[in-house]
């Protein structure tokens, strides 16, 4: 009997059908879908950025949200020349007149201010990354939860940190054109940074908490923003819109997990 593989040769279409060697291509056909998706992921930019940031190779040189060395010399105050905002190389809308202003001075009144509570309660701040969600406990009581967007394109950084310096507005800069996730965004409000460059802040430019969108840092919504920078420490002295932590002024613990 003559092996299963051997040339049949089958009359199509006036021509000759090898049915052999198209058994030996179709062999090659699960190797070429794979170097075909490949490709097609390639020039589709969202699958393209994602891979690319994933196995670290997009060339993007953003630590973080800021740089620490600017921040360590902010004032916090409001930029007033600042007319355009960007966010994943597009421009957003941006509150030329600020919401977090207005509701940072309406709180501020209100907040227990410190590092702990009227019964002498340490406040600390948890970032859970795995739920996307930030609560402010006083003690072993949660007093404040809300969501959060933490890193997508670049890390949030995990630990037991506290919050070393705080401002009212910060400019952050960063991203990757090419790539479309180039950022510049003024007057970003309530700002908390807890680990060199990386802070808690408000986030005017997108509404889809609960998911990642970061380069880093912790997004949180507007009005929740506000909320928990009047009720952690350091306390932001009258008349000033920028702090830094002191012995006698000391920043609230961070945990990030």
């Amino acid at each position: 009997m003559q092996n299963s593989l051997y040339p049949i040769q089958m009359v199509l279409d006036g021509g000759s059908f090898d049915l052999t060697q198209y058994i030996k291509m179709t062999k090659f056909l699960p190797f070429l879908l794979i170097v075909v998706v490949v490709i097609g992921a390639f020039t589709y930019l969202p699958v393209k950025r994602r891979i690319l940031y994933a196995l670290h190779l997009s060339g993007d040189t953003t630590l973080s949200c800021c740089n620490e060395a600017d921040v360590a010399k902010s004032n916090g105050n409001f930029d007033e020349s600042a007319n355009l905002a960007f966010f994943n190389g597009e421009e957003v809308d941006y509150p030329k007149t600020s919401l977090a202003e207005n509701i940072s001075h309406q709180l501020a009144g209100s907040a227990v201010l410190g590092t702990k509570n009227t019964a002498g309660e340490d406040k600390w701040i948890e970032v859970s990354l795995d739920e996307q969600l930030v609560r402010a406990w006083e003690g072993n009581k949660v007093v404040k939860e809300f969501p959060i967007s933490s890193g997508l394109w670049g890390r949030t950084p995990k630990g037991d940190f506290s919050i070393w310096y705080k401002t009212r507005y910060q400019r952050m800069t960063g991203g990757k054109k090419e790539l479309g996730t180039f950022y510049d965004l003024p007057n970003v409000p309530n700002n908390m940074f807890f680990y060199k460059g990386y802070a808690l802040h408000g986030a005017y430019w997108h509404n889809n908490f609960g998911h990642p969108m970061s380069h880093g840092c912790v997004n949180e919504p507007l009005a929740n923003a506000a909320d928990i920078f009047e009720w952690a420490g350091p306390v932001v002295p009258e008349g000033q819109n920028a702090v830094r932590a002191t012995e006698d002024n000391p920043g609230t613990r961070v945990f990030v997990h």
